[in-house]
């Protein structure tokens, strides 16, 4: 859901002439023989850094003709990019995550996969991962890693109190709810069943498309649903909070705006939560807990309605040699080589012969991820939901705001459904 920065507004000087003039309709793509330098960028901590450089120094002698210049930073990326996109200075390669996808490319700043498709092998990418990174019909990023929503289960918590596990493989919202509910009881009121879902923006656009809304929750000009989903959601959370599936209002926010370990999940206060799959490694460190993943439910119709998130590597529209460029980035995201230096650093590899090349490298943790979206990849749809809109990025801020209102019973779910899509179609009117 991360927009980038306000600062990324200087890109409207951008033109998508770079891309026409670079790859002209029927323009021959061959490579040169000449040498090439590729400038390629990235953000994270040192450790990405000196990987990613050794992964660079394997890529050029595999190409032969392509020298790299890294430009990388643990600060300060996006500015920078900005910066650099006004100045037509950008690096040929960038590291983005959905938010630079859509801002970038619907301004023209990227370069249509499609048009370098034949120097760039997508084929052991899931459809549903690669499609995260489309902008109006158009794939402007290849995906190095994937993520997506599950539910997190405490084990040890499980055992502790006598509970069967869930059987995830065949159950409804109905099922977890039942679940949920029973925790607290059996417990003697030690822990909730469920951290409280209502306030999770990406599993209310799950909720959309479980429900046929393929798009997700948006739409170009802010909410792309009708209220009744939206509060179908909220009643859904308050409805747990009222049966005991949930802790009460004021205890659920006493443990967000932190990281993991202070969530309900991560303090040991809830036996399950709906959050993104790749925080397990991080629950297991906080708490010393064992804990598994769980399918998200489907309402009765059985559809996923799963999206995934995805760290992607993108080409930049005004540079000198998207060929190149291309050639480089397919390296990045598919040679074995090179997946030997950079592992599973910034998660799990969405190039599904990345992961079973590695997978012996993995931690346990990792290898739950990766058996875990297999089988989501399986049962996903190709299609990708609509990419918030600009005047979007503060959707998940508001969501929060009235869920909060709901669980404190100062609003009800229909009034914050309804005060949630005014909101929220208002930004993206102002910013449109």
């Amino acid at each position: 859901m991360t927009i980038v920065a306000a600062s990324s507004a200087v890109l409207l000087t951008l033109a998508a002439c770079g891309q026409a003039e670079n790859l002209a309709q029927g323009e021959d793509t061959a490579a040169p023989a000449g040498p090439v330098e590729i400038r390629v960028a990235w953000w994270g901590a040192e450790g990405r850094h000196e990987q990613t450089q050794a992964a660079l120094k394997v890529c050029e002698s595999a190409l032969g003709n392509v020298t790299t210049s890294a430009e990388f930073a643990s600060q300060g990326y996006d500015d920078r990019l900005a910066t650099q996109f006004a100045a037509s200075d950008a690096p040929d390669i960038i590291q983005v995550t959905s938010g630079h996808v859509t801002s970038y490319g619907q301004r023209g700043g990227l370069v249509d996969i499609a048009t370098v498709k034949e120097h760039i092998d997508t084929s052991a990418i899931a459809p549903g991962v690669l499609n995260q990174d489309s902008v109006d019909g158009k794939n402007y990023a290849v995906p190095i890693t994937v993520n997506a929503s599950g539910i997190v289960l405490n084990v040890g918590l499980m055992e502790q109190y006598g509970l069967e596990r869930p059987d995830d493989e065949n159950w409804t919202w109905e099922d977890l709810f039942e679940y949920a509910s029973s925790v607290y009881k059996a417990s003697d009121g030690a822990i909730w069943g469920l951290q409280q879902p209502s306030e999770d923006i990406r599993l209310l656009g799950i909720w959309a498309r479980q429900l046929g809304h393929s798009d997700g929750l948006f739409s170009e000009t802010g909410v792309g649903v009708d209220t009744e989903v939206i509060s179908s959601f909220l009643e859904y959370g308050y409805d747990l909070q009222e049966s005991e599936g949930s802790a009460p209002a004021s205890v659920s926010i006493e443990h967000q705006g932190g990281g993991v370990e202070q969530t309900m999940i991560g303090t040991g206060k809830a036996l399950m939560a709906v959050r993104p799959i790749n925080e397990i490694t991080a629950l297991v460190a906080a708490t010393g807990s064992e804990f598994e993943l769980l399918q998200l439910p489907v309402h009765d119709d059985g559809e996923t309605g799963q999206t995934f998130r995805s760290m992607s590597w993108a080409i930049t529209s005004n540079s000198e040699h998207p060929v190149e460029a291309a050639q480089m980035l397919n390296c990045l995201q598919g040679n074995l080589d090179a997946a030997d230096i950079l592992q599973a650093e910034r998660g799990l590899p969405a190039n599904q012969e990345v992961v079973e090349h590695i997978r012996s490298n993995l931690s346990p943790e990792q290898q739950m991820m990766a058996d875990f979206v297999a089988i989501v990849q399986e049962n996903a749809s190709e299609a990708a939901p609509m990419a918030p809109p600009p005047g979007a990025d503060t959707a998940e801020q508001m969501l929060r705001r009235y869920a909060e209102d709901m669980l404190f019973d100062r609003i009800s779910p229909v009034e914050a459904a309804e005060q949630f899509t005014a909101e929220l179609n208002q930004s993206v009117s102002d910013a449109g």
